[in-house]
């Protein structure tokens, strides 16, 4: 057994549960995956940059930082690339937080967020969601005192479904304390047709400390490439370059990336069809007597005890979903994966 000395704020981590299944041998409806394959041009991108794996990519995404830049009207110094969002969070929590200090977001949302914070060393303020599965905006801003480093926003909120609206989000960064890091999670940002939800890139000129998370994971269906990124103040995102690995950003994934967003058409077509699909899922749900909150990602929501009869009869018949201790939550698959879903559950009494 080693003897080597680990830091003690490891011992209180919590460990990150993926969402389960083999998509070869059951239907997967665990990891918000987009049900489609990447569009062929993105496939050949990736197959032209295999042919010189033998050199290392920029060491800061160059290419996909400037094609972001300009998509979004904003300075490349604004803009910062890494393997997932998940990792340019965890930069943004490691310039900005450690011992001593306290990271605020709500509870339950997404599973990384504690285990990134503990990492630092800071501790964390978790504030339970309101009745509906939404942030409460009051509380989470209560929570805040001289030791926030950070505040966590994520909308539309995952695994729960609600998203906030433009309005809200404004008045919480203007009473936020500049000192402390905004940080937005829209990683389902591309899936939120709910009216006047936030757009976060939409307030960065107005709010220096705010840092914008999205990724190419979900609706632009590169979950395996793992393809994030941060829209930013340039002071953020300096501080952010400073922690962050060095090539972090596969060359591959860059040039993936990239492709996929000149098939804009085609990631508008499959995101519709995939938000077409929530809506006929939640009306049947609805109209069958379920009470399920409102749903801007690609999931739905099934809260309460109920989760865990969900997720077994779901798995008895061949479907994979995601428990948590309050609920299940429900990727929106192909028409045929939903509709075997919603078989397996149709002796279940709605709740």
């Amino acid at each position: 057994m080693t003897k080597v000395r680990f830091r003690q704020a490891l011992a209180g981590l919590p460990a990150y549960v993926a969402g389960k299944g083999d998509a070869g041998k059951v239907v997967k409806l665990s990891s918000n995956e987009l049900p489609f394959p990447p569009a062929s041009t993105v496939i050949e991108a990736g197959e032209r940059a295999l042919a010189t794996a033998n050199r290392y990519p920029s060491a800061i995404g160059s290419a996909l930082v400037e094609k972001l830049a300009a998509r979004f009207g904003l300075d490349q110094n604004q803009v910062v690339v890494g393997p997932g969002s998940i990792q340019v969070l965890a930069n943004a929590l490691t310039a900005v937080a450690q011992a001593g200090n306290n990271v605020v977001y709500p509870w339950r949302s997404f599973e990384a967020y504690p285990i990134l914070v503990g990492i630092t060393g800071a501790s964390s303020r978790q504030i339970p969601l309101n009745s509906q599965g939404g942030h409460d905006l009051n509380a989470i801003m209560g929570a805040v005192d001289e030791e926030t480093a950070a505040v966590i926003l994520c909308s539309p909120n995952n695994p729960t479904g609600p998203s906030l609206s433009a309005m809200q989000v404004r008045e919480f960064l203007r009473a936020l304390p500049q000192t402390v890091l905004a940080v937005l999670d829209e990683a389902y940002f591309e899936f939120d047709t709910s009216a006047g939800h936030v757009d976060g890139a939409a307030l960065l000129a107005d709010f220096p400390n705010l840092l914008v998370l999205r990724t190419f994971s979900k609706a632009y269906a590169l979950a395996g490439l793992r393809c994030g990124y941060g829209l930013t103040s340039p002071q953020v995102a300096a501080a952010i370059r400073k922690v962050a690995t060095p090539f972090g950003l596969s060359a591959v994934s860059e040039a993936c990336a990239l492709a996929a967003l000149e098939a804009e058409e085609a990631l508008r077509q499959q995101v519709a069809e995939v938000c077409e699909e929530r809506e006929r899922v939640l009306a049947v749900l609805r109209h069958d007597g379920w009470n399920i909150p409102e749903a801007g990602g690609n999931f739905i929501w099934f809260g309460g005890q109920v989760g865990a009869q969900i997720q077994e009869a779901a798995l008895s018949q061949g479907v994979q979903t995601r428990g948590f201790p309050e609920g299940v939550r429900v990727t929106i698959g192909s028409r045929a994966e939903n509709d075997q879903f919603l078989a397996a559950i149709r002796e279940i009494k709605p709740r």
